[in-house]
């Protein structure tokens, strides 16, 4: 039986489409109740009657200014009075070569990809030690394990200095009951792969032959939040196709 969450309040960021949508779409059908982000606060409002208007709260931040992260947090904590977990699934990134890399996009990434996460996890951290409980699922990426060949430096780096943000914060909140975990997806049909054609995805040698579908991060995601994976923490699951067997 797939994991349930009932009674649960979960804040994932960057929910509106892609992979934070199925994200939330599975975790309010399995029971939860899901704080949905995104910059725009109608559209927002719009994924969240589309999901389930009851089971569902939307609060809006640009994450392209890390501190709003903090207040994110607050702002799906305060209705219920408890966050029994957080997705930081919110990022972005696109392929450009080193030598065209400019100081201030590599700054802008690592902003909206490792430093909102830090400062939700640091506001998430004092509501969960005093609840002894919570899990936080951060959304890495296959290029964090290698040099990034579908993307740009700044995104393989700030990817894997999220890797290694989860494994520091998994050691410290440990004994507080507090599980930090990361999944790795390779390439999953999304917006940003719509122009990938037949060709182009056999040329990635994925060994199962086919991109992921969301809510293939979305179930991993879910087992990761849930009481299944009570003696997980520190771990990065990869959601690849077996890509990752090449190293």
């Amino acid at each position: 039986m797939a994991p349930t969450f009932s009674g649960q309040v979960i804040l994932v960021t960057g929910s509106t489409r892609g992979i934070g949508r199925a994200i939330a779409e599975t975790l309010v059908e399995r029971g939860a109740t899901v704080a949905v982000h995104g910059r725009d606060l109608d559209q927002v409002k719009k994924v969240c009657c589309a999901i389930h208007p009851d089971r569902t709260i939307p609060v809006a931040a640009d994450l392209s200014d890390p501190e709003t992260a903090g207040h994110l947090v607050e702002s799906a904590f305060r209705p219920w009075g408890r966050l029994d977990g957080l997705v930081n699934n919110a990022g972005a990134g696109r392929a450009v070569a080193f030598r065209g890399l400019k100081l201030e996009d590599w700054r802008a990434t690592h902003q909206l990809n490792l430093e909102s996460v830090f400062v939700a996890c640091r506001g998430a951290y004092p509501l969960m030690r005093r609840a002894r409980s919570g899990s936080i699922v951060n959304i890495a990426s296959l290029a964090a394990h290698g040099p990034g060949r579908m993307m740009g430096a700044d995104y393989a780096a700030s990817k894997a200095g999220l890797i290694s943000l989860t494994r520091s914060f998994a050691l410290e909140a440990a004994r507080f009951g507090i599980r930090c975990n990361a999944v790795s997806p390779g390439m999953v049909e999304t917006d940003m792969t719509e122009g990938l054609t037949e060709e182009n995805i056999r040329n990635l040698a994925i060994p199962l032959k086919r991109l992921a579908k969301p809510t293939d991060v979305a179930k991993v995601v879910a087992f990761l939040l849930s009481e299944e994976a009570s003696y997980l923490t520190g771990q990065v699951l990869h959601v690849d196709g077996g890509q990752f067997m090449y190293g």
